[in-house]
């Protein structure tokens, strides 16, 4: 089962169940993947800052411990607006380098409001093989980074060939995001 959290639906998680597809010796009833979306670390027009993502994540530790007391949990995440923060801090950074840096900040950032619940963790960095002629790469659609106007995603565009796009009533840079191969 995977489980997307996003704060309108964390509290809803816990009630939820899959029926096993595989053998474990767990005691534990299932195994679940939940999906914590990279926007579910920063609330939108809040600067996104390590702190903002520590107390986001302590809120929804609590559910998850309790998803974790019943089953076997995987916990996965987004990290759009995490690389696209670190790629302004280091525009000489690939985004396979930003990426990683990101994952570990994430994977960081979680596994202490989990442990604050009484939840043990392994965060892993993972790498992946892509396609490099997938037309994601010629049509970026991955929104990274932070909230722009109009006059201010022009702006950004035009002096560093970012690709911007519409993110509701604001701009955001997308990068391309070509499913995984391997």
């Amino acid at each position: 089962m995977l489980i997307s959290l996003t704060r309108q639906s964390i509290t809803r998680v816990a009630s939820q169940s899959a029926k096993r597809s595989y053998s474990s010796t767990s005691p534990l009833s299932d195994r679940i993947v939940v999906a914590v979306g990279g926007n579910a670390l920063q609330r939108r027009g809040e600067r996104l800052t390590i702190e903002n993502m520590l107390k986001a994540a302590a809120d929804m530790a609590p559910t998850i411990a309790k998803l974790a007391s019943e089953h076997e949990l995987v916990l996965t995440h987004g990290n759009g607006p995490q690389v696209g923060e670190l790629a302004l801090e280091r525009s000489a950074a690939t985004f396979d380098v930003l990426g990683a840096e990101s994952m570990g900040q994430i994977g960081y950032v979680l596994a202490q409001a989990l442990s604050s619940a009484g939840v043990t963790t392994a965060p892993i960095i993972c790498q992946v093989v892509v396609d490099p002629q997938h037309e994601a790469f010629r049509d970026p659609s991955k929104f990274v980074g932070p909230i722009y106007g109009a006059k201010e995603a022009t702006a950004l565009s035009q002096s560093l060939g970012w690709v911007m796009k519409p993110d509701g009533e604001y701009f955001r840079r997308v990068v391309p995001s070509p499913p995984p191969k391997e």
